[in-house]
């Protein structure tokens, strides 16, 4: 049990790895002696949701068929229209 470290050592370890994380943004939202939990916020990225957009408006689009109209005059002048 002698390489085991001191309740304060431990926090010591446990406080210089949050610190590490806060760095990167994270947060803690619980925090004993020797546990933490830590949250990074998602954020929003308006970049992303315009490709994502564009994207599913590219999908929309290339399922799209062209408009086609037969059109056909008759013998006798009568127009007919055939979608």
């Amino acid at each position: 049990m002698a390489d085991e470290l001191t309740i304060e050592n431990r926090r010591e370890i446990l406080q210089h790895e949050i610190n590490s994380y806060v760095k990167k943004g994270y947060r803690v939202i619980s925090q004993t002696d020797t546990t933490a939990q830590l949250v990074k916020p998602k954020k929003f990225s308006l970049f992303w949701a315009i490709i994502g957009i564009l994207i599913i408006y590219l999908l929309w689009y290339l399922a799209k068929r062209d408009k086609q109209i037969y059109i056909e005059v008759t013998l006798t002048g009568k127009v007919i229209t055939r979608k």
